[in-house]
């Protein structure tokens, strides 16, 4: 998920293990206790022998046919005091028991102090130690047989394994079997050299104590390292040494010829030691600090480690505030936590890394192209961890991250436009990252998350889109080199390439519209069982009981198909629409198998089938058609037959009721209804807020309680809402008809049937406030009216209302041009 240098964090803390290692286990302990142990035994040994001044004194002892110890010194005083002086001493001392049977240790002095009364021994001057590291104790070495002082110094000052100490002013007091120094003590130990000053060591109790300035130097397998603490302490009881602000710094290359510094800081350091004198388990505690030169810094408040037999770590567990940061040129990372655990191979490299409590990782990354910018990702769980994998070259990469409770990764980066800000996030109870290596660098494939999933985008502070549900599994894939994302992205050069949610799924758009009719507000919300995302065509598929909704209506479907890029959607099976153009407008309602809504042209259409055709209501108002569309644009509604169909498949129901205190009006009749109900077939119908018109053409079939119109086309002229004709408000056009009908024409191949009545001609206008029918023909087909009773009734224009059978015959205009007006009247016969 970021860049954690893992392979750092291992040297780290490996280093930390040799840092307790190497100063205690090895340079202190032999050689303090060895050679104060022989000295508190010197004066019981020497002081019953030695009466006199004595040249070349040799001094032996055996046990169970073993050597233990052979004293060597040029010369031997006693003094009347009961004091005694060794010049030029040599002391070798062989090792007992099974485990040190093959250790050989020597001591070196000038001149040696006996005070056998007080039980104090003193070193005049310098004293020399060369002290044998563990060896492999299948080695062996003859000890029967003590060797010349003066070729052993300079054969130990040639061996490897050999420890060299030298020191002054050591003093031991038997009766309180304490050996001590306030004297500076330097050692030196297979390249490395150290310094201290003042120690004492209790026989007794076996804890011996370095008091201050403790320094370590020198190389470590061809490495510069060095130690500093400011008090050392080792129970050999207990096998446990400790180290007071102890500090340990390594000098590595990193392949540039470049010196990488690493330095690991506690206040209080312990190592738990084996039998063998080997480290098992390291601990630093009281702010533990591991960092290194190019930036990275690991901080705790406690710090554990177990090692095995080979010296190296097999966990690490570190507590208490947790903190990592890294930080270069043009890249910066973080971590916090409040603990994390870490486990290790046989070859001691970090394969797993799980934090825990409050968990936040994060990154940036200044990017690369023309353009600048940054990039970053986040992460936040109570619980993470990481697995790592280890390439060809040794190096740690990260392969998997798996985040529980409350996660959420996030990611930053530059948007489509390239001026703001784009964010995106994936949220869940638990998240799932997995990684492939490519170009040496851990590239994120995939992450799925359980659990209330969501994925959300930003642009800038503004909400853009979240997608939520039961489970969310999004693939990756590299975004085009130096080219912007078009798609979803998630920051860091990673596109999404297929994401899939499931169960309870919902998606919200704020500002941008899924489709015409039913996402044209500031909040568009959509639900379904299942959703798909396809990088590649950025289209959004939702299947299962589909539900898109904003503030104008809501859309149910099967299926809903939507277009990122465009906004488009096209939607399938069982389409139900509930639509309101503002607070003030009746409620729509439509009926479909099929929709497409167009963002762009902010037009929709939906599609019924043979069986069961598209069907409209909205109030009193009915529309039933092969095809609705509605031109928010254009504020038009348009419903079609099928293309090649000759049917009038297109009805429409219109109710109207008288303007209040007048009279009903039929369109046709003789009665005088206050409601009229009109049923109206036609191949195709156009309804125009722009124009107030509702159109009807390729034929036209008008049904009314009084009877039966056809003809080739038909318009109804609709006054403006609340009567006011000049009124044309876009913002109350719903592109639906509304308000009262003023006046209706039916043209082409005119017939009407009417209880018993029939009339023909080319010409019908309606006007609905004096409830007048205006019938005309041509000149070669004049209207006609064929009453039964009345007769055939012709001439240039026929006129005729409602409220009486009359009928007003026009023969043309004022001058009378008109073709002359006919009657006939018919009498039934007796």
């Amino acid at each position: 998920m970021m860049r954690v240098s893992i392979d750092r964090l291992r040297k780290g803390l490996l280093a930390g293990a040799g840092l307790l290692l190497l100063v205690i286990a090895t340079f202190l302990v032999f050689a303090h206790y060895r050679a104060h142990r022989f000295l508190a035994e010197l004066p019981r040994k020497l002081g019953a022998d030695i009466r006199q001044e004595t040249n070349s004194f040799t001094w032996s002892q055996t046990v169970k046919g073993r050597t233990v110890f052979t004293v060597h010194a040029a010369k031997a005083i006693q003094h009347k005091d009961g004091k005694y002086i060794l010049h030029d001493v040599g002391i070798t001392v062989y090792g007992r028991g099974e485990e040190q049977q093959n250790r050989t240790d020597h001591i070196y002095g000038k001149e040696f102090e006996l005070d056998q009364g007080e039980g104090v021994v003193r070193a005049l001057g310098e004293v020399h130690l060369d002290l044998q590291a563990p060896a492999d104790t299948s080695s062996t070495v003859s000890k029967q047989k003590a060797p010349e002082i003066a070729d052993i110094h300079e054969k130990d000052m040639k061996d490897p394994r050999m420890i060299h100490v030298k020191t002054s002013g050591l003093v031991y007091l038997q009766k309180l079997g304490v050996a001590a120094t306030d004297q500076p003590i330097e050692f030196e130990y297979n390249g490395l050299t150290g310094h201290a000053i003042g120690a004492d060591y209790n026989t007794d109790s076996g804890v011996l104590l370095l008091h201050s300035a403790i320094q370590v130097s020198g190389l470590e397998h061809g490495k510069p390292v060095a130690l500093t603490a400011t008090r050392g302490e080792l129970n050999r009881s207990d096998r446990k040494v400790v180290l007071t602000q102890a500090r340990f710094v390594t000098i590595d290359s990193d392949g540039k010829q470049n010196a990488l510094r690493q330095t690991v800081e506690a206040q209080l350091a312990t190592a738990f030691l084996r039998k063998d004198g080997s480290t098992e388990r390291l601990l630093g505690e009281r702010g533990v600090i591991i960092a290194s030169s190019d930036g990275s810094k690991i901080s705790s408040q406690r710090g554990e480690v177990l090692l095995g037999e080979s010296s190296k770590p097999d966990s690490v567990v570190l507590t208490g505030s947790v903190h990592y940061s890294a930080v270069d040129v043009s890249h910066q990372a973080s971590a916090d936590a409040a603990e994390a655990r870490g486990t290790f191979d046989s070859q001691g490299r970090l394969t797993r890394a799980v934090f825990n409590g409050s968990v936040h990782l994060l990154e940036h990354s200044v990017s690369a192209q023309p353009s600048g910018g940054t990039t970053g990702r986040e992460l936040r769980a109570d619980k993470v961890a990481l697995a790592l994998g280890v390439t060809p070259e040794n190096k740690t990469w990260l392969q998997e991250v798996n985040a529980n409770g409350n996660a959420r990764f996030q990611s930053t980066g530059l948007g489509k436009k390239g001026n703001e800000t784009e964010t995106n996030s994936i949220k869940g109870e638990a998240l799932t990252a997995r990684f492939r290596r490519e170009d040496g660098q851990s590239r994120l494939i995939e992450i799925k998350s359980d659990g209330a999933a969501a994925l959300e985008q930003r642009n800038g502070q503004q909400l853009d889109q979240t997608a939520s549900g039961d489970s969310l599994d999004v693939t990756f894939q590299p975004s085009q080199t130096g080219s912007r994302s078009t798609g979803l992205s998630l920051g860091g050069g990673d596109e999404i390439k297929n994401a899939l949610l499931q169960g309870h799924v919902i998606l919200v758009r704020g500002a941008q519209p899924h489709g015409a009719m039913v996402a044209n507000s500031e909040n568009d919300r959509a639900s379904s069982q299942r959703a798909t995302y396809d990088g590649r065509t950025q289209r959004m598929l939702l299947i299962g009981a589909v539900e898109l909704q904003n503030a104008d209506g809501t859309l149910w479907a099967d299926r809903v198909e939507m277009d990122q890029r465009s906004g488009d959607a096209s939607a399938e099976g069982s389409i139900k629409v509930n639509y309101r153009q503002n607070n003030t407008a009746e409620l729509l309602h439509v009926l479909a198998e099929q929709a497409d809504l167009k963002k762009s042209s902010d037009i929709a259409t939906f599609y019924g089938s043979a069986s069961r055709p598209a069907r409209l209501w909205q109030g009193a108002f009915q529309l039933q058609a092969p095809s609705l569309q509605f031109d928010r644009h254009k504020h038009t509604l348009t419903a079609r037959s099928e293309a090649r169909s000759t049917a009038m498949a297109v009805h429409t129901v219109l109710v109207s009721s008288p303007a209040h205190g007048e009279e009903g009006h039929g369109l046709l009749g003789n009665s005088t209804p206050k409601i009229t109900v009109v049923r109206i077939a036609s191949h195709e119908m156009v309804y125009s807020d722009e124009t107030r018109t509702l159109r009807f053409t390729g034929k036209v079939r008008v049904e009314s309680a009084d009877g039966v119109m056809l003809g080739q086309q038909a318009t109804a002229y609709f006054l403006p809402a609340q009567g006011k004709r000049d009124d044309m408000s876009k913002s109350q056009n719903s592109g639906l008809p509304s308000g009262a009908v003023d006046r209706v024409v039916i043209e082409g191949d005119l017939q009407i049937q009417q209880q018993g009545r029939r009339a023909t001609g080319e010409r019908l206008v309606y006007t609905t406030s004096d409830g007048v029918y205006v019938l005309t023909g041509t000149e070669q087909q004049p209207p006609k009216v064929i009453d039964p009773i009345q007769g055939v009734v012709t001439g240039r224009e026929l006129r005729f209302r409602q409220q009486d059978e009359s009928v007003v015959i026009s023969n043309g205009d004022q001058e009378r041009n008109g073709p002359r007006v006919r009657t006939e009247t018919r009498v039934k016969r007796k």
